[in-house]
């Protein structure tokens, strides 16, 4: 693991109002990946997949305001609800020993165990929304059929995450690939002994997610028919990226506007990030690529498809994916807006911006991205802790896994997608959650 280097590069582009020209918006980066259209070699789309084996477990993620998507477990006999996170490793719970929290759900109380285990050790924990003092314990934790006794766990004593306070989830859920930085205890996966697991969200705004424990599909079908990446981190589930673009053909751009060129960058699949982070001097790049996006979203049929190339398979993300519309109350705490791409000097309801986050870091891989949840919408991902690789299917209606052929054409996927939305995606800035990455990939 390599400590990150931190940076910030500062630009501008915005959105452009079709009727006052005095705003202009270049929709930067993405990072997202999407579906390359996928077809079986008879020429049909394909149907979807069965599982395999007894032991899956296909758990509910409850969308909120598309930002937030959280299952529910318990906790001691208590149930609470949670962010499952491919992007952390720890099970961190908002607890009632946090006497200044607000807590707009209820929060785990160990006097109300009777299977709770005190350690009491203290540690801080920095993630990107935020700091929070937490206290280490042991308790009983319960997915569905699945169960842990003993398990590792930090109750949240304070903490200055501010969407903490109004999420409807009290617990980030690590669900990372290895043990934490300097720990021995045993991870939530390991304990349960699952090897592997799937997330897909579904597409249309408002739709629940899914997340399934357990082997969907045999190895042998997976690895013919799905598309591999293998994981170079050992505690984030990262592998490597290059040549984004806007347009079909990354390679004949102009090299100096194309960014994770040359030795390429890191991407992180994290379903616990709302949108899309990357670093600023990438955003930069693209915004060179694309023209102005209409603040009422009017042109979204000619915006492009954005395409990379991750671990050596090229993957696509639509406009839909990359562009977002903000709804909710007009915000005006700077601290928000701040975590945006996109800073529009009038604040309102109804614009619509880049879904995109700078997040400037590097890592021994290259240049850091984080494809979040707009990723889960059009790529049913597979993560396999035994194998050190992940998996992408295109997710079909239900978040059903349909195979994946890389040289399908934009034709092909356009009649894949003919159900799903055509829109923007609604958005609450208020409830965006940001990176809850460690310090280290």
């Amino acid at each position: 693991a390599f400590e990150l280097e931190t940076s910030r590069v500062h630009a501008s582009f915005g959105t452009q109002n079709p009727m006052k020209s005095s705003m202009k918006f270049l929709v930067a980066g993405s990072l997202a990946v999407s579906c390359s259209a996928l077809k079986i070699p008879n020429g049909k789309i394909a149907t979807p997949i069965s599982t395999v084996g007894s032991a899956v477990h296909r758990q509910t993620l409850h969308n909120y305001m598309n930002v937030q998507y959280y299952g529910d477990f318990t906790i001691g006999g208590q149930e609470i609800q949670g962010i499952f996170d491919t992007g952390s490793f720890e099970l961190l719970v908002r607890s009632t020993r946090c006497s200044a929290c607000t807590h707009p759900t209820p929060a785990y109380d160990h006097s109300l165990s009777k299977s709770y285990e005190k350690n009491g050790t203290v540690t801080k924990h920095v993630f990107g929304s935020g700091p929070c003092i937490s206290m280490k314990g042991y308790e009983e934790i319960d997915v569905g059929p699945l169960k842990s006794h003993g398990q590792s766990f930090w109750e949240i004593v304070e903490h200055k995450i501010q969407v903490l306070d109004t999420a409807n989830f009290a617990a980030i859920v690590g669900i990372g690939p290895n043990f934490a930085y300097g720990n021995q205890d045993k991870t939530l996966l390991m304990n349960f002994g699952v090897k592997e697991f799937s997330i897909c969200l579904q597409r249309t705004p408002g739709s629940d997610g899914f997340m399934t424990w357990g082997s969907e599909v045999t190895a042998d079908y997976k690895e013919k028919s799905y598309a591999r990446a293998n994981v170079v981190g050992k505690h984030h589930w990262v592998t490597r990226m290059h040549n984004v673009s806007f347009g079909k053909s990354p390679l004949n751009d102009n090299y100096a506007n194309v960014p994770c060129t040359g030795g390429g960058c890191a991407a992180i699949i994290d379903s616990g990030t709302s949108l899309i982070a990357a670093p600023g001097l990438a955003l930069q790049q693209l915004s060179t690529q694309i023209e102005p996006i209409m603040e009422d979203c009017s042109n979204m049929h000619l915006l492009p498809t954005l395409h990379f190339i991750i671990d050596g398979t090229e993957l696509t993300l639509p406009p839909e994916a990359y562009v977002m519309r903000v709804t909710g109350e007009i915000v005006e705490a700077d601290s928000i807006w701040d975590i945006l791409w996109f800073k529009p000097k009038v604040r309102k309801v109804n614009m619509c911006m880049p879904a995109f986050m700078q997040m400037d870091m590097h890592s021994q891989h290259g240049p850091v991205w984080i494809l979040g949840m707009p990723f889960f919408r059009y790529y049913h991902t597979t993560f396999d802790r035994e194998q050190k690789a992940m998996h992408f299917a295109l997710a079909g209606p239900s978040c059903s896994a349909h195979p994946f052929k890389s040289n399908a054409s934009d034709k092909a996927l356009i009649a894949f997608n003919a159900g799903a939305s055509k829109g923007p995606m609604d958005i609450d800035v208020h409830q965006i959650v940001p990176p809850t990455l460690s310090s280290m990939i």
